[in-house]
């Protein structure tokens, strides 16, 4: 993604339009707010990939649908009709979001996103739609356990890095909407997850890597190679790193809850996940690596940061649970 002014000017719209819905008092400011952010990263997803086109449209349907099932539900409520209506508005912002069962969309549009747009739209675009959620006293089970049970088993046959950061994000936000009634919780977990994943995007486009087959073909310095392990052990919630500590303070919190099967789930999924990670970590370090292992801590500053946020942030999370 370019800088230019144009884009400058959709991102901070983009901004606005998810602090405005984010800030708002009634539904209806929720509603616009939601229109004015999606509105604005429309522009951005467009680039040289082919796919961007189509990746444009499919993202402006889903979003008109969910927007449409909104007001519906919306409209219910303010005509005290018999019909469920905070079905209706959960419904549709978990498809806004892209949480199972409504997860095939983000799929299929990932392919034609550049890395940045795909971060926003994992991460920053979900912050409105999940603050709404948090309003509602709906019962999130069907969507958290789909989300958990599918963002696993789907994501260990998957080659493409994308999609396998997609499952990842499906994942990941069947912990945060399990949390979603304690607000310090799933945006603590928000949070720390964005930068989880900004750290593995930014490695993702340094060492020019979109498939599984190409860290075994790339000649990087073995920092890299090192850094890379590390968000991915962060990612997958390898002790004692910070992802971690965030899905011990969420099983945690389902156990005080006494929700034992979303809690059972919740330790099962993620050794699938570790799984996949695991995989990518260790073929990134085995494969092609002529450096000893011993030489390894010549990092750069990037590998400093990365290694210093991932260690360092545990303790925080301890003194947090506190």
């Amino acid at each position: 993604m370019n800088t230019n002014f144009n884009k400058m000017m959709f991102f901070y719209t983009m901004m606005m339009g998810t602090l405005m819905s984010m800030s708002a008092n009634n539904w209806l400011m929720i509603w616009i707010g939601m229109e004015i952010s999606t509105t604005a990263i429309m522009p951005l997803i467009p680039n040289k990939n082919f796919l961007s086109s189509e990746s444009t449209v499919k993202y402006f349907i889903i979003q008109s649908i969910s927007s449409s099932m909104m007001m519906l539900g919306v409209l219910l409520l303010l005509i005290n009709s018999k019909i469920e209506y905070q079905m209706i508005l959960t419904s549709s912002m978990m498809m806004k979001m892209g949480v199972a069962p409504f997860h095939n969309w983000i799929l299929e549009m990932t392919e034609g996103l550049e890395l940045m747009t795909m971060f926003l739209i994992l991460t920053f675009m979900k912050m409105a739609p999940l603050n709404m959620i948090s309003y509602l006293t709906f019962k999130n089970n069907l969507f958290i356990i789909l989300s958990l049970i599918m963002g696993s088993l789907f994501g260990l046959n998957q080659t493409s890095m994308r999609k396998m950061m997609c499952y990842s994000s499906i994942f990941n936000m069947g912990f945060i909407i399990s949390s979603i009634q304690i607000n310090s919780i799933w945006w603590t977990y928000l949070i720390l997850y964005s930068m989880m994943l900004a750290m593995i995007l930014y490695l993702m486009k340094k060492m020019k890597i979109y498939y599984i087959n190409q860290m075994t073909l790339n000649e990087n310095k073995m920092s890299l190679k090192m850094n890379i392990w590390l968000a991915m052990m962060a990612m997958g919630g390898m002790p004692p790193m910070i992802g971690f500590m965030l899905k011990l303070m969420v099983i945690q919190l389902m156990l005080i809850n006494k929700e034992y099967l979303i809690s059972t789930l919740m330790i099962m999924t993620s050794m699938l996940v570790m799984f996949y990670y695991l995989r990518m970590s260790f073929i990134s370090i085995m494969f092609s690596s002529l450096m000893m292992k011993w030489s390894m801590w010549n990092t750069e500053k990037s590998s400093t940061w990365i290694i210093m946020f991932n260690l360092i942030a545990m303790p925080y999370i301890v003194m947090l649970k506190t």
